[in-house]
């Protein structure tokens, strides 16, 4: 599976329809790039701006299990 999907999925579980959207903006914005250019290098950032970016509107349980998510894909277990 390509490594935009994985973090799309593990996207989904947590927010759902608007996953592909905060993919896109946090990578676009972050990154300077689109989701599939993404390498596992990469990941680190798109974890920390994609938790920056739903901090505001979901719970910071909610957002830090996100993180957690894309950090694992890059083989990061441990959240700050």
């Amino acid at each position: 599976m390509p490594l935009d999907d994985e973090v799309l999925a593990a996207l989904k579980e947590e927010i759902g329809p608007s996953a592909g959207y905060l993919l896109s903006r946090c990578a676009k914005k972050t990154l300077k790039k689109s989701p599939s250019g993404l390498t596992r290098a990469d990941l680190p950032a798109l974890a920390e701006a994609c938790h920056a970016a739903v901090t505001p509107v979901l719970s910071t349980e909610a957002a830090t299990r996100l993180r957690k998510r894309i950090l694992e894909l890059s083989g990061i277990e441990e959240v700050f």
